[in-house]
């Protein structure tokens, strides 16, 4: 059992980010979910990265081409009232 906060919001969120997933999903999006505003977006994934520190661009970059080769999606979780910033790949439905 994880005791990981931020999983019961994604289940909760899951229609609409599954829905919002599928609006782009031509392009592969990454995804990101912001805690305070319960928005959901769809980054293009080159745009994504740009704003990352170089370090973190190769691990993303490696999560990312995995998830997209596995027909998984990327969702970042971004809580700024706990300094969460937070990956998660995620199956995708059929």
């Amino acid at each position: 059992m994880t005791n990981d906060p931020y999983l019961e919001l994604i289940k909760q969120q899951w229609p609409a980010i599954a829905e919002t997933y599928n609006q782009f999903a031509e392009q592969q999006p990454i995804m990101l979910l912001d805690v305070q505003n319960t928005e959901i977006h769809a980054f293009p994934f080159e745009e994504f990265v740009l704003v990352l520190e170089a370090a973190s661009r190769r691990q993303v970059e490696t999560q990312y081409r995995r998830a997209a080769a596995n027909r998984q999606m990327v969702l970042f979780v971004r809580d700024t009232e706990h300094k969460v910033f937070q990956s998660y790949t995620l199956a995708l439905e059929e």
